[in-house]
């Protein structure tokens, strides 16, 4: 959850709605509460504990952050303070509990690089949030390039001592995937770092461990630091933004530009997630008018490599349809030519007779048994085809246990001719009837790419090229591009959805303006967009090789609106 962050104008604007969308509990005040008052009567305190910050009366007039104290735990209807109030505040207020109090600002000269902390009055980059404004205005002077970065922290910390992974710290609170940063009063302990965020690992009641990565394998200190220590909880950082703003193309430029025409904000209404959500929800409505946008296009694209005795390739994770041949519609292997496509049912007409399953278990050498799948198809004796390492061996039987789950092929002989001469490793198929050449049809199901005939020896190791159309990329963060050229139809199809939130209850008039606009430049776009991503180009002039006099054109004789 870190903050919603824009650079405009040599301001940086840092959203704080995401504190109470991410809020741990929320209640009200059931009393009012004078100025300097020590503490706060509330409807109920349950999630309510020590060492919170809670935040009074969002955005208003007299909105304040405060913190429960230390040692005094909330009881009945009583939430004790660190420090008194500064405003009065009346019955029927909210009182919400929220993880962080301030805000950190960065700065990188790229988008990926080390982060350094701007210089501010607190020190370390942090700045106080403001409870009085969703929005915070820092006016930075520092920077003329690059980009910002910003993260929520809370100024309650706690103490911990260390040995080697593990940190000690009571009652911690703390849960797994949680991030800290960590301070000491002289020294940090060798290992750590007072500039590092870390994840939560390995939490328990009283101690927890701490890694670079979630999830991650835990840093491990050599030393246990001297004087005080103490972690802080931070939030991860905010997504890179340029400065100067956001990119026209960029989620992040198109949230701002429909919150400012419905002239909304961010917060319990509309969410960023729900912004995410409408942009996602546009693009699919727009793919699902026309399926081969030319921005989604992947040309000669590597599917994988073909091996002998296999005829399957997984369909690229990306295309837009993973069932049907929508998205890809050429399909080649090596350097030949490309396949033609059947649909299902014909593909499986043309493989006639052919029997094809998987090996269930390793066979050794001089195995006299082969476990498979389903046996069904195969004649009650006769020969299959293995194909290992490229290399094909036929194996001869002389019975069938038949199970559409555990067959086997027995009466294999030991040795010689038909023989199992090499270690058959589980899932490797076992052909019966299949031809082997030059693959000519394909087809495409159960997300798959299925060829025929075999490729043989020639085609071993070959790539599998594919020229497919992809889905169009989801967005679920500010700095993402919106990957259609007309993204402008996708900002009229945000700004409608937020206006049908904040001024139609949620109900989709599809008769308002934004929506016809949107329908409109999605017409547009759908109507002039080639057929298979191919423009004809015919040239006006056309005199070649009917006899004309070569020597004598000259495009100064061809009307201006010819040439």
């Amino acid at each position: 959850m870190p903050p919603y962050l824009t650079h405009r104008n040599r301001k940086l604007v840092l959203d704080q709605s995401r504190l109470l969308t991410a809020s741990l509990e929320e209640t009200y005040l059931s009393a009012d509460i004078a100025a300097t008052s020590g503490t706060l009567t509330v409807a109920n305190i349950n999630g309510y504990a020590i060492n919170q910050v809670l935040l009074i009366n969002p955005w208003g007039e007299k909105a304040e952050f405060v913190k429960t104290h230390a040692s005094t735990v909330p009881t009945g209807s009583t939430i004790t303070l660190a420090a008194n109030t500064v405003y009065a505040h009346s019955m029927g207020e909210k009182v919400y509990v929220v993880q962080f109090n301030q805000a950190e600002l960065a700065w990188s000269l790229t988008a990926t690089g080390t982060k350094t902390a701007l210089t501010t009055t607190t020190g370390f980059g942090l700045i106080s949030l403001e409870a009085d404004n969703q929005k915070l205005v820092y006016n930075e002077r520092e920077k003329e390039s690059g980009y910002y970065f910003s993260r929520f922290v809370s100024n309650i910390g706690a103490t911990f001592t260390v040995s080697g992974s593990t940190l000690t710290s009571t009652a911690h609170g703390l849960l797994n995937g949680d991030i800290v940063k960590l301070t000491a009063a002289t020294t940090i302990p060798t290992g750590f770092s007072t500039t590092i965020a870390y994840y939560v690992v390995s939490a328990a009641t009283n101690t927890f461990s701490i890694s670079l990565t979630n999830g991650g394998t835990a840093v491990s200190a050599s030393d246990s630091g001297t004087g005080t220590l103490t972690w802080y909880r931070t939030s991860e950082y905010s997504d890179p933004v340029p400065y100067g703003g956001w990119e026209r193309n960029t989620v992040g430029f198109m949230i701002e530009r429909g919150l400012s025409d419905v002239k909304v904000k961010l917060g319990e209404l509309i969410t960023l997630n729900d912004c995410y959500e409408w942009l996602n929800s546009g693009m699919k409505l727009v793919q699902g008018k026309l399926k081969r946008w030319a921005e989604h296009w992947s040309y000669n694209a590597v599917l994988g490599q073909v091996q002998r005795g296999t005829n399957v390739l997984a369909m690229p994770n990306d295309a837009y349809d993973l069932e049907t041949n929508r998205s890809l519609v050429r399909f080649r292997i090596g350097t030949r030519g490309d396949l033609s496509y059947l649909d299902p049912d014909s593909f499986d007409a043309a493989l006639g007779s052919v029997a094809v399953t998987k090996v269930t278990t390793q066979a050794n050498a001089a195995a006299t048994s082969l476990d498979i799948n389903n046996s069904y198809d195969y004649a009650d004796s006769g020969s299959v085809h293995v194909y290992i390492s490229g290399t094909a061996s036929t194996l001869t039987y002389t019975a069938v246990t038949r199970s559409a789950t555990a067959g086997a092929l027995t009466g294999i002989p030991a040795s010689g001719t038909g023989s199992i001469s090499v270690t058959i490793p589980a899932d490797t198929y076992v052909w019966q009837n299949e031809q082997e050449g030059v693959p000519s049809v394909f087809t495409v199901r159960n997300a798959q790419i299925e060829w025929y005939p075999l490729a043989d020896a020639s085609s071993d190791n070959a790539n599998a090229f594919g020229d497919y159309t992809k889905v169009a990329t989801v967005v679920d963060s500010d700095s993402d591009v919106i990957d259609y050229q007309r993204y402008d139809m996708l900002q009229d199809y945000l700004t409608w959805r937020m206006k049908m939130k904040f001024k139609n209850n949620g109900n989709l008039d599809e008769e308002d303006g934004w929506f016809k606009s949107f329908r409109t430049r999605m017409n547009d776009a759908i109507r002039t967009m080639p057929s298979n991503n191919l423009f004809r180009m015919s040239p006006k002039l056309n005199t070649m090789g009917r006899g004309t006099d070569r020597t004598n054109l000259n495009m100064r004789n061809v009307p201006y609106a010819d040439q």
